[in-house]
């Protein structure tokens, strides 16, 4: 039988998971975002006006999407001079969860 320690601290990392992965599917679900998660699978790393050049969209709209998905722990982004750059978080290992699964489904 688990003690109370023990099961607050399941409690907690459950909470913990359920919030964040609950963060990756909301922001893939946008039909915009998962076109650039997309995108990134095949192009490794890409700076806003590169993603809004691909996309036909405006450099703001391309920031504010991929300021949704770094909030959601799906990219990471790298200031380079006046430019912004993002790349897929393929450490993490609920990012290559989902990365298996999108190749899977596109293979």
């Amino acid at each position: 039988m688990l003690s109370k320690t023990q099961v607050r601290q399941i409690r907690e990392r459950v909470a913990g998971d359920n919030r964040r992965l609950t963060l990756m599917f909301a922001a893939l679900s946008d039909k915009g975002r998962f076109g650039i998660f997309r995108l990134f699978l095949r192009q490794h790393d890409l700076c806003v006006t590169d993603v809004a050049a691909v996309l036909g969209i405006s450099v703001p709209a391309a920031s504010q999407q991929l300021k949704v998905m770094e909030l959601s722990g799906l990219v990471t982004k790298e200031r380079n001079g006046q430019r912004i750059c993002y790349a897929v978080l393929r450490r993490d290992p609920a990012v290559r969860s989902l990365i298996r699964i999108i190749d899977s489904f596109y293979a």
